[in-house]
């Protein structure tokens, strides 16, 4: 007859196998319930406690998970794992000291701990210790060899180092040893492009947004290296192409015409020499915007390829999907044939459609009457007035600059916009 402590046992064995194995199948309000059944039988037993604390954690109920930690730990003060477990905890909570000091009591008892190194350099990491980073990371390596996610993370803090080409080779192993890693793939396009590997970098995004589609950091990574952007836009007259090195004559008679630049730019270096401005087109050429944090386009008849006009998204900042707006057309006649409207319209429906930014906005000077009353009839929203804004090269004088913007709301609600891109491009960009 089998006595009443071995039935005690039995039972407690296999509560917890079956509450391990609901956790291991993601069933976790299963496995939460088990563990809850088991406490109520027996109070203190720890792994119960532990595995109650990580599913609280898991789902982000940070308070009773640290309850139930700390319950741990006092029930079962040698089980190094639970410090560990619960230093990850404190990490994700952005207590980060704490998780420090966990990792640190954990590692004293046993150095042997890749995880913990791993959550040690996560820490430090976090608050921008990057030689200790390193430190960890490597010895969760050392310690085992094929942890990719120790080998992430690492390149992580080679890359915030700018070691780049060792960050990539950590990346790279990461990848080798976890093919399907789409945060790996993802450090390594940032990496990428950083050196200027732009076309690398968008099949590193491309891969982990294929793992996983919904991936918001890679969705915004991609979309700044987008082979979009260098694309030429058409319109039914119009067609608007990158500046390229043939441009330099017709960029330099714009450049020189000074009724024009005082009211389009008065700050571009306006006398180059044609060949040096030659050379700065073609180098600028070869940058996607993403380095350049620019897009210039002149402005081209469909059918007789004349140029017409130049304008430019500048001052690009991916991380608020914004840029500032600018259009020119040099020759006045050319004001009243419709040609600024159409371009400024496929600049729209390249900025708010297929580059998804959320905001445009244009400076403009105070004395340009004309562009205001232009920005307000298109859409623009007039923001502030500042005042004193820029000084003024010619006079010494501080001028006076209108701000405008136009958010994708704006965009998307905007009557006027869809009935002139319907009468003009013959199709509805809003």
């Amino acid at each position: 007859m089998l006595s009443s402590t071995h039935g005690h046992h039995q039972q407690l064995t296999e509560l917890l196998r079956n509450a391990f194995y609901l956790h291991q199948t993601g069933r976790l309000q299963e496995a939460e319930n088990c563990c809850l059944k088991l406490c109520k039988s027996f109070p203190d037993q720890p792994d119960a406690l532990h595995l109650l604390a990580i599913i609280h954690a898991q789902t982000k109920r940070f308070q009773t998970a640290d309850d139930y930690f700390k319950q741990a730990i006092a029930a079962a003060p040698d089980r190094i794992d639970f410090l560990g477990n619960y230093a990850n905890a404190l990490w994700e909570q952005g207590l980060i000291d704490e998780a420090i000091h966990y990792c640190e009591q954990s590692l004293d008892r046993d150095f042997n701990q890749a995880e913990v190194h791993n959550i040690l350099g996560n820490a430090y990491f976090t608050q921008s210790r990057l030689e200790a980073a390193v430190k960890s990371f490597r010895c969760a390596i050392q310690i085992h060899p094929h942890y990719p996610h120790a080998l992430n993370n690492l390149g992580n803090a080679l890359q915030r180092m700018n070691h780049f080409e060792e960050a990539i080779t950590c990346y790279q192993q990461a990848i080798q040893l976890q093919n399907k890693y789409p945060e790996a793939y993802n450090n390594l396009g940032q990496v990428l492009k950083k050196i200027g590997e732009v076309s690398q970098s968008r099949e590193s995004f491309q891969k982990a947004l294929a793992l996983r589609p919904d991936f918001a950091q890679a969705q915004c990574n991609y979309a700044e290296v987008d082979s979009t952007w260098i694309e030429p836009i058409e319109g039914k007259n119009l067609y608007l192409r990158r500046y390229q090195r043939e441009d330099a004559a017709y960029l330099r008679h714009c450049y020189q015409n000074d009724a024009f630049m005082m009211q389009y730019n008065q700050y571009t270096r306006r006398h180059q020499h044609l060949d040096a401005l030659a050379d700065q087109l073609q180098q600028a050429h070869t940058l996607h915007p993403c380095q350049s944090k620019t897009v210039d386009w002149i402005i081209l008849r469909k059918q007789s390829h004349e140029r017409v006009g130049i304008t430019n998204l500048v001052e690009i900042q991916f991380s608020h999907r914004r840029a500032e707006f600018l259009i020119g057309l040099p020759n006045p006649p050319n004001h009243t044939h419709g040609i600024g409207l159409e371009a400024t319209l496929l600049v729209f429906d390249f900025a708010f459609n297929r580059v998804a930014l959320n905001k445009l906005t244009a400076h403009i000077y105070e004395n340009n009457a004309f562009s205001q009353q232009n920005a307000l009839a298109i859409g623009f929203v007039h923001e502030s007035n500042l005042r004193e804004h820029i000084l003024d090269p010619n006079t010494g004088h501080f001028a006076n600059v209108h701000s405008y913007g136009m958010t994708l709301n704006d965009f998307r609600s905007n009557p006027r916009i869809s009935r002139l891109s319907q009468r003009i491009l013959g199709r509805k960009i809003t």
